[in-house]
């Protein structure tokens, strides 16, 4: 039988804690982030690991820094969205930019 890791039941939690939070079903999880609602049901009871390309897939899924998952350092909205702008290029950048003006101009 394999050993379960600390690191791997901690992640886990954090997982299905922000999956509960958000309301989503592990099937919709798997939509979401390609993996299977198996590999995710491993995941959160710890019994498997992440890779870096699936907790990115889960950081996106779930609208939290990967920070949040490995560590359960909380970010609010404003960190999240300037964590997602940093993986833009400058140009995708500036069309972000453009929209949010857009939007906050409705919103006003």
């Amino acid at each position: 039988m394999r050993e379960v890791k600390d690191i791997n039941v901690e992640v886990g939690g954090r997982i299905k804690a922000h999956r509960l939070e958000k309301k989503l079903t592990r099937e919709k999880l798997a939509a979401m982030t390609g993996y299977s609602a198996n590999f995710i049901q491993e995941v959160e009871r710890g019994r498997s690991g992440l890779s870096s390309e699936s907790i990115r897939a889960f950081s996106v899924a779930l609208q939290v820094s990967s920070d949040s998952l490995l560590f359960g350092a909380e970010q609010s909205p404003e960190e999240y969205i300037l964590c997602r702008l940093k993986t833009l290029s400058s140009e995708k950048c500036e069309k972000v930019v453009f929209l949010l003006n857009a939007i906050i101009d409705c919103l006003q």
